[in-house]
Order: C-alpha cells, then structure tokens, then sequence
C-alpha cells in the first residue's frame, strides 16, 4: 500500500516539480492549490502526511495545520511546512502551532523526501507500539510478582528465595515473560511492563 502525501502549494511549479518526485519514490500523491483546498482533500483522502506551503491563498499554512490539529481524525497527521520565510521566528512558531518540520525554499527534493520518510517512520512506529500494547498476552500473578521484584533490583536468587522457587524456575518464568512482553532481557521487560500498566 502506498503512503499518501497531500501536497498544499500554490505554486504550480513547485507543486509538479513535488508530485514527479514524490511519485517516483512510490508515493501517492494528493494536490492542493491552497488552503481551503487542502482541508477539502483532507477530509475526501485522508492523506497519511502533508506538505503545508506557508503563504497560501484563502488559508494559510499555519490556518490549515490549526485547523486540522483540532480535530481528533487528524491531530496525529505529520504536517511539514514549506516556506520560503527562513527567519528563525517564524519557523518556531509555526512549529510550536503544531507542525513536525519545516523546509525552506529554495529546498532539495530528495531533502523533503526523506524528511517525510522519517515522520512517517514515527508514526509507523507508534502504531506499532499502539498494536503490540492491544495484543500482548497477560501475565500471571506470579509472572507479575516476578516483574516486580525485577523493577527493584532483586536477582534471580532473591526472586527465588522470596517467591519459595528454584533458580532454574525463575528463569524458565523470565524466558516466558520476555516472550510474552515481546523483549530481550530484563531493562526491556520492566520498561514494556510500566508501558503497559502491568507494575
């Protein structure tokens, strides 16, 4: 499945200059010739990243981000700015307005592209995470016992002595856990276990 990026610029040039490279790196590609455009194609494709132009007709860069980020369908879509304002102020604020990146004009195609390569890595990750957090399978109460002691620094010894287990019990329990929690050792289990509210 194709990733789709929205394209807002009011700049014919610029825009199929965006489209070819943006297509021929496998994208989908969803164009806009302003502001009140971009919102229209949002709402009718729901892209998975957009290419905002700052100074845009009818609405600009800023408005559209704004607008979007009250909205809960579209709060989490990665916005880049496009702009040629390359003042560090303006590129603050229209960041702390809610964008994740921001290219000045005059930009480098392959830039932008891996740009939008990296946000949609974020967001493919928390996906992930969101997923894996649905579907881990639960600990028993002894399993959580044995999480909790880990959290304060008990040994496998100390684990064992406290919970009246053998050693070799212990570890065949933190090999299932590892499995179930989806990690490798022991600071991975207990950081999945807190992200998961199970200690």
């Amino acid at each position: 499945m194709k990733w789709k990026v929205l394209i807002a610029e009011d700049e014919e040039k610029i825009r199929t200059l965006l489209q070819l490279y943006l297509e021929k790196n496998d994208f989908a590609v969803i164009l806009a010739k302003d502001g009140q455009e971009a919102i229209e194609q949002v709402k009718k494709h729901s892209p998975d990243v957009l290419v905002l132009d700052i100074l845009m007709p009818k609405m600009s860069g800023i408005e559209v981000c704004e607008k979007l980020r009250k909205d809960h369908r579209y709060r989490d879509i990665p916005i880049l700015y496009l702009s040629s304002l390359s003042e560090k102020k303006s590129i603050i604020s229209s960041l702390e307005l809610g964008g994740d990146d921001y290219v000045t004009k005059p930009f480098d195609p392959n830039e932008l592209i891996a740009r939008i390569n990296a946000n949609l890595r974020r967001i493919k990750g928390k996906n992930k995470k969101n997923t894996a957090s649905q579907s881990y399978e639960k600990l028993t109460y002894q399993e959580i016992k044995i999480i909790e002691l880990m959290e304060k620094g008990c040994t496998n010894k100390e684990i064992a002595l406290k919970l009246s287990l053998t050693e070799g019990t212990v570890k065949v329990y933190n090999h299932i856990l590892y499995q179930k929690l989806q990690v490798k050792n022991r600071t991975q289990a207990i950081v999945r276990a807190k992200e998961l509210f199970v200690i």
